[in-house]
């Protein structure tokens, strides 16, 4: 009786340790399969060069780098990848400061679109610095796309990504005023009379 126990034990730890190391194999193979899409891979480097433009704004508001928002947002339904930055603000944000919000807002779009196109030729156009700085975006290191030939299919990346400054008003400020926030969006390529400002008065 006790060795037909063994026997029933010795044979379900091997029924474990079998299943223990498929599985082990399988996620390790699954995990080496899994191929990132270029996409993937540009919208990684966005965040990165996005949160690498900290300096530029802080030349413009000087607050702390954890009470500012900075993501990309991607959606598949719309087509578009939005680089958002949102900062913090004490003061204005009434219609009576609109001027001096939306330069504000207009002068922290530009450097950080700047920020991000810092490495390209400067005596290019802004579309052709833009279209530069998109295809080595979501390009690898490997491999050079054939569509960057293509100018329609450079517009339409060019028009795919939007940057997005947003001026919110600080909890207190909020409260206290019942202000909205001030929005300034734009394509990487925008000159400033073209950015598009946003906002909602009470």
């Amino acid at each position: 009786m006790i060795k037909i126990l063994k026997n029933i034990l010795i044979f379900f730890y091997l029924i474990l340790f079998f299943t223990t190391s498929v599985y082990s194999k399988d996620i390790s193979t699954l995990l080496r399969t899994q191929q990132l899409t270029v996409f993937d891979i540009g919208i990684f480097r966005l965040e990165e060069d996005l949160k690498s433009s900290y300096p530029a704004v802080k030349k413009h508001k000087d607050v702390p780098y954890e009470d500012i928002y900075m993501d990309v947002v991607s959606s598949y339904w719309r087509n578009t990848v939005d680089l958002i930055v949102s900062i913090p603000v004490n003061e204005n944000l009434k219609k009576e400061n609109y001027m001096s919000d939306s330069f504000r807002c207009r002068n922290i779009f530009n450097s950080v679109r700047d920020h991000l196109l810092k490495n390209e030729n400067l005596s290019n156009y802004r579309f052709t610095m833009a279209t530069s700085y998109l295809t080595s975006v979501f390009s690898t290191p490997s491999t050079w796309p054939r569509w960057r030939y293509d100018q329609s299919v450079l517009e339409e990346l060019v028009n795919l990504v939007k940057l997005e400054v947003i001026l919110r008003p600080t909890t207190e400020l909020a409260f206290k005023d019942k202000v909205n926030p001030v929005s300034c969006k734009g394509g990487l390529e925008t000159e400033n009379h073209e950015i598009i400002v946003s906002m909602k008065y009470n």
